[in-house]
């Protein structure tokens, strides 16, 4: 589901949430708050029984859930950017909320970042901010869409440039911090992807992600 967050004054860009329907559980994947007749639709849905935090710096609307729901909360440990605690801890090769889904952690990244895979329909990843995927700027203003292409973002399928910067621990080389957890996430079949900015990519998702951190870690990003 499609929203927007705002940077800074004046700054804003897309935003999306992720919604996975098992039986009659909904589990909601990077929350977003949402006006109240889109929540009424969320519901007709179904129940809403998890929420799942996949970044660092998402979870602004997190305890809202929690409290208006009275759903289980899943994140990493020491994804403690915004409340509330974890009723259940994130772990890779751990549970999760969706039955035959996987949980994939950055094991080299400074803060915890996460990706959901999900088997159904030939494979859905599910992301924050690690891998992005834009083909047009719908739902940011003149400077969210600015703030963005100042910070290396192209349209296509990317290794978002600013996380990584952020992410890349002190003293570690960024030509090949990470690469490995990139590496490891492309042993996954997936077809789909949806991350928490840019828009939903179909059926080419794998191909997509493979040649974006072939990019990155060749040396090879491409122009503007």
């Amino acid at each position: 589901m499609p929203g927007t967050t705002k940077l800074a004054p004046a700054t804003v860009i897309n935003c999306n949430m992720g919604i996975v329907r098992w039986g009659d559980e909904l589990i909601l994947v990077n929350p977003l708050r949402l006006r109240p007749q889109q929540e009424e639709k969320l519901q007709d849905l179904g129940k809403v029984r998890h929420a799942v935090r996949l970044g660092y710096y998402h979870g602004r609307d997190d305890l809202y859930y929690r409290d208006h729901f009275n759903l289980t909360f899943w994140r990493q440990a020491g994804s403690d950017f915004y409340p509330p605690t974890a009723d259940r801890l994130l772990r890779e090769g751990g549970d999760c909320p969706v039955p035959g889904g996987r949980f994939v952690e950055f094991s080299q990244s400074r803060y915890p970042e996460a990706i959901l895979w999900l088997p159904h329909n030939g494979g859905l990843l599910l992301c924050c901010d690690a891998l992005q995927y834009w083909q047009s700027w719908r739902g940011c203003n003149w400077f969210g869409r600015n703030l963005l292409r100042f910070g290396g973002f192209r349209r296509g399928m990317q290794v978002a440039p600013t996380w990584r910067t952020r992410m890349t621990p002190e003293g570690c080389d960024p030509q090949h911090c990470m690469e490995d957890d990139f590496q490891r996430l492309l042993q996954l079949p997936f077809l789909h992807f949806m991350g928490a900015h840019g828009e939903f990519c179909a059926d080419k998702a794998h191909e997509e992600v493979a040649g974006a951190v072939a990019r990155v870690y060749s040396g090879l990003d491409r122009a503007a």
